[in-house]
């Protein structure tokens, strides 16, 4: 499992207030297996977030984040965490397995 640091949306999620609810987002530690890992792609749309200054102020504005999907048991979960795409990509794809005697 490798650690990664994941946006969580806070947003209240009443539907009469949607419209008018002001989006509010935190960052908290998330570990993710690899073996279940699906799809990578980049989150554009929370790099205008942070332009815009909605994300938590200890971000930099140099940061770009990643989706990261991942299937267990017939349930699909999405991730929002901090780093480039090809950064959390080849964190998620190291090889571990190494030869011993060949």
């Amino acid at each position: 499992m490798i650690r990664f640091v994941e946006i969580v949306n806070k947003t209240d999620k009443n539907p009469r207030l949607e419209r008018t609810s002001i989006p509010q987002f935190d960052v908290q530690e998330v570990w993710i297996n690899e073996k279940f890992v699906v799809n990578l792609r980049e989150a554009t749309g929370y790099t205008k977030l942070l332009q815009e200054g909605r994300l938590p102020a200890d971000l930099h504005q140099q940061h770009s984040f990643t989706a990261v999907t991942t299937n267990t048991g017939g349930v699909s979960e999405t991730y929002i965490v901090v780093g480039a795409l090809n950064t959390v990509a080849n964190r998620l794809s190291k090889d571990r397995a190494t030869l011993l005697k060949g």
